[in-house]
């Protein structure tokens, strides 16, 4: 072969590999919505307004791989939330008609590679099941506490098949503020941190779009946006509820209130806050 045949398709190879590397992209996947009292969902809301709550996962498509951020609310819901929510928890949580992520991906054909848990409450890993075959990355702490507690915070129905845990742990690799992290695929468009407090082992994920524009799901650390730029917890009976820790929830709060004063570009997507989502769309309908 001449050396300017060979020089060309290494070049056509070159441009093929950064093809590939680009293109990263995700989608909001609704499963559910619900409606409260907007107090219940943010200290200081109204008494008189309500809230739009969404159960969603996170559709994530990367070169190496495609992945989900939570499940939302899986094919099995109402059987799980009916035999093993406590009664009394009922009327605060209910969701309303579920469209499961696992129904919309298989109609496109869409095959997820792994799933990241924010973290193992109940409507967060409620389609564990619907993806049997799917490694589930979590952080150790967090694989204890799904494994360790009981109604109304995680069903235990949700982890009774034979999850394919891939526990992992931070480096020593300060990102955007937070002293630990963890590059997923090494290009630091997916990253990692921890987000202890909701629960011992909640994670956030910072997503970087090849344009530069920069996300952060924050899982249940808040809510709602408010939470972040006020900052205001959650409302008393509400963290009470749901929050493991709430000094170290508190002061997640500030870290990202904190972070947000420095990066007013970067746009924080709280797990649940559907203003939020309904700004940036949902599946099939990708940002990219």
């Amino acid at each position: 072969m001449r050396p300017s045949s060979m020089l060309m398709l290494v070049l056509l190879g070159l441009c093929s590999l950064a093809a590939d590397a680009a293109g990263l992209r995700f989608a909001l996947v609704k499963t559910s919505e619900t409606e409260a009292l907007d107090a219940f969902t943010v200290s200081g809301g109204s008494w008189t307004k309500k809230a739009t709550a969404n159960h969603v996962a996170v559709l994530i498509e990367h070169h190496a791989a495609t992945l989900l951020f939570d499940t939302g609310l899986g094919r099995q819901v109402d059987q799980q939330f009916d035999s093993e929510m406590p009664w009394w928890d009922k009327p605060l949580l209910q969701y309303g008609q579920v469209s499961p992520a696992r129904d919309q991906l298989d109609r496109n054909g869409i095959r997820i590679d792994r799933i990241l848990l924010s973290h193992a409450h109940w409507d967060h890993a409620s389609a564990l099941v619907d993806f049997p075959e799917v490694p589930i990355w979590a952080p150790y702490e967090e694989i204890e506490f799904a494994q360790i507690s009981a109604p109304p915070a995680v069903l235990p129905s949700q982890f009774a098949h034979p999850v394919k845990w891939h526990p992992f742990t931070f480096l020593p690799a300060p990102f955007m503020g937070f002293e630990e992290s963890l590059d997923l695929f090494g290009d630091r468009s997916l990253v990692l941190v921890p987000l202890s407090g909701h629960t011992p082992g909640s994670v956030g994920l910072f997503l970087t779009l090849d344009d530069g524009r920069r996300f952060f799901f924050s899982g249940d650390t808040s809510w709602r946006l408010e939470g972040f730029t006020g900052p205001h917890e959650k409302f008393w009976l509400s963290r009470l509820m749901v929050d493991n820790d709430r000094e170290a929830t508190h002061a997640q709060l500030r870290k990202v209130h904190e972070l947000l004063q420095r990066e007013p570009k970067l746009t924080v997507v709280p797990a649940h806050d559907a203003k939020v989502h309904d700004k940036l769309g949902y599946y099939p309908n990708w940002v990219e």
